[in-house]
């Protein structure tokens, strides 16, 4: 009797560790990928993503396209910054021999137009990237003709053996087009997409 319950013990201290080791490591990961983004190092950006995305744009042209964002245009500059993230995490859900993880973490960016806004045009671009954004916090400064836009954003985390068992991410986007495309119904239901 007393082997059984050693056994029982044993198998609940490993199942305990190993999801301590895994949340561990999902939020240190969470933060590489977190300064990885703020800092605009895009090839460790790309090392955190869900590798399954590059089936759909190779690799060179994800880096591209982030380069291209970040360097911004000659009517538009993209900033992120740098903002206490605040990392809040769902339960880790084991799905098809995948773990799956909803992170939230704050954002910050200021979107910055070389030229001058109309006030009625400030406030149409306010809306739209209220909706765009998903968030009610944007504020336009007139003098820098900068909105700034605060928001939660929201990734999720997947383990399982196409990341060799480590943690990568996808950003949740407003219709979830990414995540139909790459995760499967069930898992799509099991995280309330």
């Amino acid at each position: 009797m007393k082997k059984y319950i050693l056994q029982i013990f044993s198998i609940l201290f490993l199942i305990t560790n190993s999801f301590s080791q895994s949340l561990e490591e999902l939020k240190s990961n969470s933060q590489k990928i977190y300064e990885a983004t703020t800092t605009l190092n895009y090839d460790q950006i790309l090392e955190y993503t869900y590798p399954k995305v590059f089936t759909i744009i190779p690799k060179d042209k994800m880096k591209e396209a982030l380069e291209s964002t970040f360097k911004g245009t000659e009517e538009m500059k993209v900033k992120l910054i740098d903002v206490a993230p605040n990392f809040t995490y769902g339960e880790i859900k084991t799905i098809d021999k995948q773990k799956i993880c909803q992170v939230n973490h704050n954002l910050s960016m200021e979107l910055t137009f070389t030229e001058t806004l109309e006030e009625g045009n400030a406030e149409m671009m306010i809306e739209i990237f209220k909706e765009a954004m998903e968030t009610e916090d944007v504020t336009f400064n007139k003098e820098k003709t900068t909105f700034s836009i605060n928001k939660v954003a929201t990734m999720i985390a997947i383990s399982d053996e196409l990341t060799k068992n480590q943690w990568r991410f996808l950003n949740k986007d407003k219709e979830n087009k990414l995540m139909k495309m790459l995760l499967n119904k069930k898992v799509l239901q099991e995280i309330g997409l």
